[in-house]
This record gives structure tokens, sequence and C-alpha cells, in this order.
């Protein structure tokens, strides 16, 4: 994969995923928003694998 050359992979990861803007992120939100939005990410990505995992 290609990393963002220019932009924290934390700050990419939550504008790829729509969940605030590049803008949003510089002036309104604060680090611990940040992280707030990457726990969103983690959390729905994991329940994504488990819910299309073949169940026995």
């Amino acid at each position: 994969m290609i990393a963002y050359p220019n932009v924290p992979r934390s700050i990419g990861a939550v504008v790829s995923r729509r969940l605030a803007t590049l803008v949003e992120l510089q002036t309104v939100l604060g680090q611990d928003d940040l992280h707030d939005l990457l726990e969103i990410i983690v959390v729905d990505s994991h329940n994504e694998r488990v819910a299309t995992e073949p169940r026995n």
C-alpha cells in the first residue's frame, strides 16, 4: 500500500474514511477528537471483519 507522503497516517485514515475533513482537523477538532475517530475506524473494521467471517 502507498502511504500519504505529506500527511500523518492517523490524519490520512480519518480523512480517507470521510469522518472529518482536513480543515476540520486543523481548525475545529483536537487531538482527543482525532483519537476518538481512529477508535471508531478500528472498531468498525473489526466488526465488519467479524460479520463477514464464515460461521461453523
